[in-house]
């Protein structure tokens, strides 16, 4: 997929460094980072009944008019995705590795063409596989760019747990 640099609106480049802010590409539609975004981060491992009700939770969402910004990579993050683009939200994907080898998913091609979704990196072309480290910086830049955070479920002493209580300590 073709990504070019993303100028990020002023109120997301005050939350990320100016160097990180540089480093952004994508591919979609730059415009909803300008919108206040709703972040959603959580384990890769989560009890089922947090999956459905954070899924019973995603109509409103849509339709309110949110745009939601994750990694979408834990199996809750998945599920939203694909809840959300079936309903005809928005979103903006954070990859955790470049942009060179990312090949959009079949559900993912007409809300890229249409202008309801939006895929950005802050990872080098050559980062070809997510790694515990692209992860972390993943999450850190979502947490950045999002107005408002929805955690669904955090495992006890996991790597997210404590970029959650380094956030909240800064």
């Amino acid at each position: 997929m073709k990504s070019t640099p993303v100028t990020l609106p002023s109120h997301c480049a005050q939350r990320v460094s100016s160097d990180l802010a540089t480093r952004i590409v994508g591919a979609g539609e730059t415009a909803l980072l300008a919108e206040p975004l709703l972040g959603l981060i959580a384990s890769r491992e989560c009890p089922g009944h947090v999956l459905l009700e954070t899924l019973d939770r995603v109509p409103e969402w849509v339709k309110a008019g949110r745009v939601i910004v994750s990694g979408f990579h834990s199996p809750l993050e998945q599920q939203v995705l694909r809840s959300v683009l079936r309903r005809k939200g928005r979103v903006v994907k954070v990859l955790a590795r470049g942009m060179r080898d990312y090949r959009p998913t079949t559900e993912e091609r007409e809300p890229l063409a249409v202008g309801r979704m939006l895929v950005i990196t802050a990872c080098p072309p050559e980062v070809r596989r997510t790694t515990r480290e692209t992860a972390l910086a993943r999450n850190r830049l979502v947490l950045a760019l999002a107005s408002e955070i929805v955690v669904p479920h955090v495992a006890d002493d996991s790597p997210l747990a404590a970029l959650l209580n380094e956030r909240r300590s800064a």
